[in-house]
C-alpha cells in the first residue's frame, strides 16, 4: 500500500504502518532537531520517563515524570496525533513545561501500532491500526487514571484532557463517554468521531482550530490532503453538540486579535456561556491556520500555517485552571477578582448582534 509523504504526523491513518520496520524518518529527524534548536528552552525542560501498565492483553505505556509528588495534583492527560507518540507531543509543545509549571502533573499517553513513532487512537470512526483492531483506549485512559489515583499523584476530582488530531478526537470520546472523569476539556485540530447523540453530559470544552486545516476542514467534509478521504463533522456542528450538552447560550461572544506575529494568521474566539460558567465552551478560530497545535516549535509539514498568535498550550492550562484546575475553589469560568469572568481586556458584544461560529446555522428566533 501507498502512503503520501508524510503529513501525517497528527492524522492521516495510513501512515501507522509507515516505519513498522525502522525508526523515525530521516525528515521527522530533522523536524525533531530543528524543535529542539528552536529551544522549547523558555522554560526548564521536563523530565519525562516512560512508563508502562497491563491494560487487557495489552501491556500501555505513557510519558510522565520521573520524580514522584508529595501530594496529589490535578491531573492532564495530553493525547497526541495519529503517526506520533507521546514524546513527540511533549517536545514539540511544551505543554508538559507549561503545564507543570502551573501545578499540575502532564501525562503522555502512547496509542498503538507497529511502530514506535506511529500510534494512533480508536476515537471511534478513526484511526489506523487501533481503530483497524478495535483497541479500547477508553479502558486504558480510565485504567490510567486509577492507576495515578492510587499511586497518590493525582487528585481524581481534577482530572482533565487534551488531545490534537487524532488524539482530539480520543479527548471527545473520552468526555462525551466518560464525562465523570474529567473537569474540562480541550481539543486541538480534531472534531468529534462519534454521534453527537453520543454525549450524555455537558463538560466544559475549548476547541482550537486553523480556518484552512487540510486534513479536518473547518466546515467538514473531506480534506484535500487527508488520505483516508473519509468526510468530517463541521467544527460548527461539534462545538454546537457541546453548547446544547453544556447548556450554554447558542449565540456566542466574539474576540478578535490582530496579526500580531506576521505570519498570516489571526484570533477570533467565540464564547458561550451558561448560567453557571462563563467560559462553558469556547472556540479559537486561528483563520488562516491549518492543521497544527498553535505556538508549536515543530509544524507539519504540509500541514498550513502553524499561528505563532497563540499559544495553544497556555491557552489550554489557562483555561483548565478557569475549570478547576490549580484554583479549585474559584467558581468555574471566573478568574480571581474578576466577576464576568470574560478574559482580560475582552468587551460581550450585545446579544442580539454577537456573530455565531462559522458555518453554524442561523440561531432560532
Amino acid at each position: 500500500m501507498s502512503v503520501p509523504a508524510r503529513p501525517a504526523v497528527v492524522l492521516a491513518p495510513a501512515v501507522a504502518s509507515r516505519h513498522a520496520s525502522g525508526g523515525p524518518s530521516r525528515l521527522l529527524r530533522v523536524m525533531l532537531g530543528a524543535a529542539l534548536l528552536c529551544g522549547v528552552g523558555v522554560l526548564q525542560a521536563a523530565d519525562l520517563s516512560l512508563k508502562t501498565m497491563p491494560v487487557g492483553h495489552l501491556s500501555r505505556a505513557y510519558f510522565s515524570e520521573r520524580a514522584a509528588h508529595p501530594t496529589p495534583l490535578p491531573l492532564i492527560i495530553a493525547l497526541h496525533g495519529g503517526g506520533s507518540n507521546g514524546s513527540m507531543l511533549a517536545r514539540a509543545t511544551g505543554l508538559a513545561e507549561i503545564g507543570e509549571a502551573a501545578g499540575y502533573m502532564v501525562v503522555f499517553p502512547n496509542g498503538t501500532g507497529p511502530a514506535i513513532d506511529a500510534r494512533t487512537w480508536n476515537s471511534g470512526g478513526c484511526c489506523g491500526y487501533a481503530q483497524l483492531h478495535k483497541v479500547d483506549d477508553v479502558a486504558f485512559l480510565r485504567a490510567l487514571i486509577d492507576k495515578l489515583v492510587a499511586d497518590g499523584q493525582v487528585d481524581r476530582s481534577r482530572v482533565f484532557i487534551t488531545g490534537l488530531s487524532n488524539g482530539g478526537m480520543m479527548a471527545y470520546r473520552m468526555a462525551a463517554e466518560a464525562p465523570e472523569l474529567f473537569k474540562a476539556v480541550a481539543v486541538v485540530s480534531a472534531v468529534l468521531d462519534t454521534p453527537p447523540e453520543s454525549i450524555v453530559k455537558g463538560v466544559p470544552v475549548i476547541h482550537i482550530h486553523g480556518s484552512d486545516d487540510p486534513f479536518i476542514p473547518f466546515l467538514g467534509g473531506v480534506g484535500p490532503r487527508e488520505a483516508t478521504q473519509t468526510p468530517r463533522l463541521s467544527v460548527a456542528r461539534t462545538v454546537e453538540a457541546w453548547v446544547k450538552a453544556n447548556g450554554a447560550d447558542p449565540r456566542p461572544e466574539l474576540t478578535e486579535s490582530a496579526d500580531d506575529a506576521g505570519d498570516g494568521t489571526s484570533v477570533r474566539r467565540y464564547t458561550y456561556h451558561n448560567k453557571t460558567d462563563a467560559q462553558a465552551v469556547v472556540l479559537v478560530e486561528i483563520k488562516g491556520g491549518g492543521h497544527n497545535w498553535p505556538g508549536t516549535t515543530a509544524p507539519m509539514v504540509n500541514a498550513g500555517r502553524a499561528s505563532r498568535n497563540l499559544n495553544a498550550s497556555r491557552t489550554i492550562v489557562e483555561f483548565f485552571d478557569l475549570h478547576g484546575g490549580a484554583a479549585p475553589d474559584n467558581p468555574p469560568g471566573h478568574p480571581p477578582g474578576d466577576t464576568d469572568g470574560l478574559p482580560p481586556g475582552a468587551t460581550p458584544l450585545p446579544r442580539t448582534t454577537a456573530p455565531v461560529a462559522p458555518g453554524a446555522p442561523p440561531a432560532p428566533r
